[in-house]
């Protein structure tokens, strides 16, 4: 999660004010949608249902999937962050170097993390870094255009992405490489 700036503190008093969400909920929300360059966001806050993720276009998982008063208010929330990112990128976060990824791939077109397992998305490069642990695994995405992103839990967890192929097991993924994450 990124840190705000004084612009993007300002924005989450706004954004606090009209969706009704506290200070805390809202910036939790401008940095999970920061983290996927407003286009989608993976989040967990007890104010949105704890755990949940929003896709620009019309996808939004939250815990409670029958609660659609929620359901809305998220969704225009996350709405109106992605907007303001695309009129203001870069200017609600504040600048720092947290990139856990080779830095050869440059920035990423998405970054989330949930339950331990972290991700950064490179579409042009067509790579997927997933972080579970300290273990680093690059994977080629092949002609998948990356589109969402859904851990499963349980006995076996899952990782899966959904592209315009449909859904898409990261295990039929080839690995190209798997590193540690130095300690920090």
């Amino acid at each position: 999660m990124h840190s705000l700036s004084p612009k993007g503190l300002a924005i989450v008093d706004e954004l606090a004010e009209r969706h009704d969400f506290s200070h805390d909920a809202i910036a939790h929300m401008v940095s999970a949608v920061a983290d996927g360059n407003g286009q989608m966001a993976m989040f967990s806050h007890p104010e949105f249902g704890g755990p949940g993720q929003w896709m620009q276009g019309g996808m939004l998982m939250l815990s409670d999937p029958v609660n659609h008063a929620l359901k809305a208010r998220v969704d225009a929330l996350c709405h109106e962050i992605g907007e303001i990112l695309a009129r203001q990128p870069g200017r609600l976060v504040a600048v720092e170097n947290t990139a856990w990824w080779p830095a050869e791939l440059g920035t990423p077109d998405a970054t989330g993390e949930q339950n331990g397992l972290r991700y950064a998305y490179f579409a042009q490069a067509r790579r997927l870094v997933v972080q579970t642990d300290n273990i680093i695994r690059v994977y080629d995405t092949l002609d998948h255009r990356i589109g969402g992103l859904a851990q499963q839990q349980g006995r076996r967890s899952r990782f899966t992405v959904t592209s315009q192929h449909g859904e898409v097991d990261l295990a039929s993924l080839p690995v190209i490489s798997t590193g540690r994450q130095p300690p920090s």
